[in-house]
């Protein structure tokens, strides 16, 4: 039988060809489209299940508690939690630092961790840009000679505190020329009108383990790394509770402390906690706080500045830092 081949015949040949090729990519795509929904369904799901990003947020929550003087989440502000189809976990948050007795929203917390620890990362977006090192605290004596140490000092704070008008509250943190228990710091501070809110902890730096310092011959400050009002963690990271900075909750505060540090050293890893906490040496700060306490010589504070200027006559004090100012926002007694 034959079959004369025309120009109309090709045509229609290749179009059931294209359709039929068009038919097929259609059919893949919505299938690769229905599976990686599906795949995105299973993997939401069972994050959310398992708890992971409570937990994380919790942990670096912890970690900002030690490493970053007075900051903090709100109590109430929502979180942002999601993970990627590479399984990388991105979290969120706003954070805020006490100035007087009002929270001030200075940044946001952005946390990524992936399936390759070294690659995860922690950081703070700040609203207003970073210049300078906010908080140095200085160590009162050489960890290595014991040999008397002392701070570099700033003249300027004092004459900015006492140029501003009253009716404003002020940020300072200090260095102290002797180690005290965090007991005794609240109770050196008792005489002033003002809110302790953290203090740096030596943990054993530069005489357990070699941490990097600056300053000069007769001056030493390391990276902070604090003490403030501890915080736990209640069925399974769905609740937490943190303490202030109070007196009476000191020995708690104590408590929960260790305890998170050991909840970290034996069910997180090396890497876990180095990389995506941010948090070295912790073993070693760990047993140095076990065996020798809590010692600490310094203090970030808030508090209406003509409080803040009674501590320039105090000989205990050296190394002041003016940190951030506000209109009076303070309750009087």
């Amino acid at each position: 039988m034959n079959m004369d081949w025309t120009k109309d015949k090709e045509k229609k040949i290749l179009f059931k060809y294209r359709f039929a090729l068009t038919v097929k990519v259609i059919k893949v795509i919505l299938a690769t489209l229905f599976f990686f929904w599906l795949y995105m369904l299973v993997v939401s799901i069972s994050y959310h299940a398992l708890g992971l990003d409570k937990k994380h947020i919790f942990y670096s929550r912890v970690a900002m508690d030690w490493t970053q003087p007075n900051m903090q989440e709100e109590f109430g502000s929502i979180d942002s939690a999601e993970i990627t189809p590479f399984l990388t976990q991105k979290i969120s948050y706003p954070v805020y630092k006490m100035i007087g007795k009002e929270p001030e929203l200075v940044g946001t917390k952005q946390l990524a961790k992936r399936l390759v620890p070294m690659y995860s990362t922690n950081q703070t977006e700040y609203l207003k840009p970073k210049t300078e090192r906010e908080y140095n605290f200085y160590l009162p004596e050489h960890p290595k000679t014991g040999n008397k140490l002392e701070a570099n000092e700033d003249p300027s704070v004092w004459t900015k505190l006492d140029k501003v008008h009253e009716g404003t509250v002020a940020e300072l943190s200090f260095s102290t020329k002797k180690y005290m228990t965090p007991e005794e710091m609240l109770e050196f501070l008792k005489p002033y009108d003002l809110d302790v809110l953290w203090m740096p902890l030596y943990t054993g730096e530069l005489k357990e383990y070699e941490e990097s310092w600056w300053g000069s011959s007769n001056s030493v400050s390391v990276a902070p790394f604090g003490f403030t009002g501890g915080r736990d963690a209640h069925d399974g990271y769905n609740s937490t509770s943190k303490n202030l900075l109070y007196e009476n909750l000191t020995d708690e505060n104590k408590k929960r402390m260790l305890k998170q540090m050991k909840n970290l050293i034996e069910n997180e890893s090396a890497s876990y906690r180095e990389n995506f906490l941010g948090l070295s040496h912790l073993e070693e700060r760990y047993d140095y706080l076990m065996k020798e306490g809590f010692q600490v010589y310094g203090a970030v504070v808030t508090g209406p500045v003509k409080e803040l200027l009674k501590l320039k006559e105090n000989e205990q004090i050296q190394g002041a830092n003016l940190g951030d100012m506000s209109y009076w926002n303070w309750s009087e007694e």
